[in-house]
């Protein structure tokens, strides 16, 4: 599996030293939590947000020195990255960050949008005033992240409103299968929000799914989800067509 870029510029000073450490400054490990399961956290986030490229290694030493942990949490972590398609683990070479694997981008694509059709339609039957609250509060706090070109907290901002409704379908294992599948959905939607001018449709896009659930409404509400993610998915494959940045499926499959 070749691991290239080869329409993206060379990075430049700034660039390379956000790899040299690709953690918010304020990253840190809580010791009263599972490890393994934060330093995943934190190498896949870095990953997501293009703080570390296809094809870029990532020492074992700096993980453990910029968190004082063992290699033990850090080995875990890289399997669960390597199991997501993230990295690639060469023994005796080193673990190195992979292209977005275009098969399991679809695969991840397919799994979301089946999950969150059901998830929504379950979720519109079981809504309250609190929930619409908490959906409007995530509303204003997209819009403003959005305006500041904020991108790596609007992200964030879009998962918790998607586990919201998600988490109000009454099933709550349904999000962490989600999040599970879209480890490579997450690199190119980080991408395509600037790039396709897809942040103010999102917020559009989130408020008709807010309005469909304040009227209880379960088939709208899947209609509009559908159309959201349809439009999400159709601005990501546009943004890297023809670019030699996938592996696995052909660009136009």
């Amino acid at each position: 599996m070749a691991i290239a870029m080869s329409k993206r510029k060379t990075a430049g000073a700034a660039e390379r030293l956000r790899r040299d450490d690709p953690f918010p400054a304020d990253a840190a490990i809580d010791r009263s939590r599972p490890i393994g399961e934060q330093v995943y956290g934190l190498l896949r986030r870095a990953i997501a947000h293009w703080r570390l490229l296809p094809g870029d290694p990532i020492p074992e030493a700096l993980v453990t020195g910029r968190f004082d942990i063992s290699r033990s949490p850090l080995r875990e972590a890289f399997r669960q990255l390597a199991s997501d398609g993230l990295v690639v683990i060469r023994p005796q070479a080193g673990t190195y960050v992979s292209p977005v694997d275009r098969l399991r981008w679809e695969e991840g694509r397919l799994i979301r949008r089946a999950l969150e059709i059901e998830g929504i339609r379950h979720a519109a039957q079981h809504v309250t005033q609190a929930n619409l609250d908490e959906f409007e509060l995530l509303l204003r706090q997209q819009r403003r992240a959005a305006e500041g070109e904020h991108f790596a907290e609007l992200i964030d901002l879009d998962d918790r409103f998607h586990a919201a409704i998600c988490n109000l379908s009454g099933f709550p294992r349904l999000w962490r299968m989600i999040d599970g599948a879209k480890a490579q959905i997450d690199r190119t939607r980080f991408m395509a929000l600037p790039a396709m001018g897809r942040a103010d449709a999102t917020l559009d896009e989130h408020q008709g799914i807010v309005e469909a659930l304040a009227v209880r409404d379960p088939e709208l509400s899947v209609q509009l989800l559908v159309r959201h993610l349809d439009r999400s998915d159709e601005a990501m494959a546009q943004l890297f067509a023809g670019e030699d940045f996938f592996s696995g499926l052909s660009p136009r499959a």
